[in-house]
């Protein structure tokens, strides 16, 4: 279940799946990231927080996942970031789907727009974890943070058909009627993780289309260039 916070009096989202874990998604009332306008005083007051710098990428909708080590705080054309024990991280999101992975040992933040879940990021996701950590996946505990929900998100048939391919159940995430075509990425992502053995997956409620008060959206904002972003220390 995702629950209300805040740092400095600014909201943040958290799961209880994660409890001792510190993780949040941030809203509009602490961004770190925007092409519009310079963030670093935000970065700063999570920073303090958290007690240590963080690292963060350059997404491309791919399915890179780096591993993030010491002194190295920037990760171009990487669309997950692996993490032990002592890093911190966040990565930026428009209405695309922030993933959380956790095992006692680490876990990884993931990018899943539609691209990335056409490709299957949170499968790849597991699987890197499986390895890197030894662990199965229904050690793992999933967190999928907010995104555009199924009536905000209208795609064409090729993205529909893509996505509709990426899973073996198609009870949620779909919708087609009168031609029109519907994706709700935070339900598919969450059948892929099913799919790959993880059981323990909590999915937030929240729409980062249809919650204008608490969070940006690229779709419904004109391509604004602010985001929300998703933080995980270990």
């Amino acid at each position: 279940m995702f629950y209300t916070d805040f740092i400095e009096g600014r909201k943040i989202i958290r799961s209880d799946l994660l409890s001792g874990v510190e993780h949040f998604f941030t809203t509009r009332e602490l961004c770190l990231f925007s092409k519009e306008a310079d963030m670093t005083d935000n970065r700063r007051v999570v920073e303090e927080f958290l007690g240590q710098k963080m690292a963060t990428n350059q997404p491309v909708h791919g399915m890179n996942i780096e591993k993030v080590v010491s002194g190295k705080f920037f990760y171009a054309d990487t669309d997950g970031l692996l993490l032990r024990k002592g890093y911190a991280a966040y990565m930026n999101f428009g209405d695309c789907v922030p993933v959380i992975l956790y095992c006692g040992d680490g876990g990884i933040i993931a990018h899943a727009g539609w691209r990335g879940t056409v490709q299957k990021m949170a499968q790849t996701a597991v699987k890197r974890m499986t390895t890197e950590f030894g662990v199965n996946a229904n050690e793992i505990k999933a967190v999928i943070g907010p995104a555009i929900c199924l009536d905000c998100f209208q795609v064409g048939e090729d993205v529909y058909d893509g996505l509709y391919g990426s899973v073996t159940d198609h009870t949620e995430g779909f919708r087609e009627r009168y031609g029109e075509y519907y994706a709700g990425l935070k339900d598919i992502n969450k059948q892929q993780l099913i799919e790959a053995g993880v059981e323990q997956i909590d999915v937030c409620p929240y729409c980062t289309a249809c919650g204008e008060k608490l969070f940006f959206s690229y779709r419904r904002e004109n391509k604004t260039g602010y985001r929300h972003s998703a933080v995980l220390k270990l």
